[in-house]
């Protein structure tokens, strides 16, 4: 088989050519191989040179190939334009081809061990929560304190990652039990490390759902752990008498604002996040002429109408001309303790010990502390520690006190007091009050004037 380029240009790349009778006329048959024109004339007048340029181009090999399947075709009787050209495409491509197909198949290979990757899919999921690209069920955007919540598990997961990677399908009740027992190396509460788990099980299904796993039993590995009262840090609510005992306390400057914040969120049973950044455009007038607070609660995205039922609240809001002054909850937290520790100096009740849990940064310092041989907590006689009233005094304790005190005075229905509070399920809005075993008993016993019966 006669080898030609069918060109008169004297440089670039151009196919090579060969003359032969098919169906009883004479064609040039592109053989789809491309050399170089100037290679090409080089060694185009020597045959051992041509010989050498063919067999290290790899074109001997396929034009071998090539007459093969023509002799073949001849003898029987298919040698057609059609067939010749689908015969030379075959052998001249099929290398090209099979390049692309391991092309192919390694950026298959590459796309599904990236899919495949937990950290990769678990740092990119969470940047999309933080873009508001990824949404909750309800298609809505993550609120801030919900964003929070996954930067803290990514830093944790990360670290207990970096120990030992894995894949999905590694997720089995080995690595679970590994993975909860870090969480508790760290010192977390159940509370904690229920939400942790929580998350991690989230992440399962949504990777499930993406197709990039079938460990259909990697959730039913992760369960909650029981939580009980006493593994609870202890949450209270200040009584209507704490409070009145805390508006008339006289105050001036930074503490006069930091307890008149407090008792904002008292009297409305926001979140220290809304009772906090309360102005003058969020106060309103309903149709009916009610004065209320409308407001757009950060955590939920839920909007909120709450009518100004209190004096003091009122009075509260207008000496700031219904722009609340803006403080830092840490500044927050820190400053209403001291207050209430002056305070039980008159009001004994913020005296009372409370059986509680240390958190994590309250017994890091209690191990600091005891080095140098001092003691920073009371404890009872079962070994849990012991904080007044006033110490457990906190930004979240303003709604609390508002919720329990709402329900203690049974003018509000269960919805009316939830259309406040914002709560969207009855079993969240009992968690907020916080009643004790002796209160239940006194309201069981105020109730059955007539008896039992």
């Amino acid at each position: 088989m006669k080898l030609v380029l069918r060109t008169k240009q004297k440089e670039g790349m151009h196919p090579l050519h060969t003359r032969m009778n098919v169906e009883g006329a004479v064609l040039w048959v592109n053989l789809l191989m491309k050399v170089d024109v100037t290679e090409w004339n080089e060694v185009s007048q020597s045959e051992r040179k041509l010989n050498n340029y063919l067999n290290k181009k790899g074109i001997s090999k396929k034009v071998a190939l090539i007459g093969e399947a023509i002799t073949d075709m001849r003898r029987h009787h298919r040698l057609t334009k059609e067939n010749l050209e689908s015969t030379i495409e075959n052998i001249v491509l099929a290398d090209k081809r099979d390049e692309l197909k391991r092309a192919e198949e390694l950026k298959k290979y590459v796309e599904d061990r990236k899919r495949s990757n937990v950290k990769i899919f678990v740092v990119n999921y969470i940047k999309g929560i933080e873009k508001g690209e990824v949404r909750t069920s309800k298609k809505e955007k993550y609120a801030k304190e919900s964003i929070k919540n996954w930067q803290q598990f990514k830093r944790v997961f990360l670290d207990f990652y970096s120990l030992g990677p894995f894949g999905w399908d590694d997720i089995n009740e080995s690595l679970v039990d590994r993975y909860i027992s870090y969480l508790e190396s760290i010192g977390y509460m159940k509370y904690t490390l229920d939400k942790h788990i929580s998350l991690f099980k989230t992440l399962i299904k949504v990777a499930e759902r993406q197709g990039l796993h079938s460990n259909h039993l990697a959730c039913g590995f992760l369960k909650s752990p029981q939580i009980k009262e006493e593994d609870k840090a202890k949450e209270i609510y200040l009584t209507k008498e704490e409070l009145s005992a805390l508006y008339d306390m006289p105050l001036t400057g930074f503490e006069e604002q930091v307890r008149d914040i407090f008792l904002i969120g008292c009297f409305t049973a926001l979140r220290y996040s809304d009772y906090s950044r309360i102005e003058k455009a969020n106060v309103g007038i309903t149709r009916n002429g009610t004065k209320v607070i409308r407001l757009r609660q950060e955590k939920t995205a839920r909007t909120v109408v709450i009518p100004i039922m209190d004096d003091r609240l009122e009075a509260l809001l207008k000496k700031y001309d219904y722009n609340i002054p803006h403080i830092w909850d840490q500044n927050l937290n820190r400053t209403i303790k001291e207050i209430c520790k002056r305070l039980s100096l008159t009001v004994p009740s913020l005296k009372k010990k409370e059986r509680t849990v240390l958190t994590l940064k309250e017994r890091r310092a209690e191990k600091t502390a005891k080095k140098k041989g001092i003691v920073l907590y009371e404890y009872d006689e079962k070994g849990y520690p012991l904080k007044a009233r006033w110490e457990l005094v906190a930004s979240h304790t303003a709604r609390r006190s508002c919720i329990t005190n709402m329900y203690l005075s049974k003018k509000f229905t269960v919805p009316q007091m939830m259309s406040v509070s914002g709560h969207r399920t009855e079993t969240m809005f009992y968690k907020y009050v916080k009643l004790s075993l002796d209160e239940y008993a006194e309201s069981v016993a105020s109730a059955a004037v007539d008896g039992l019966f």
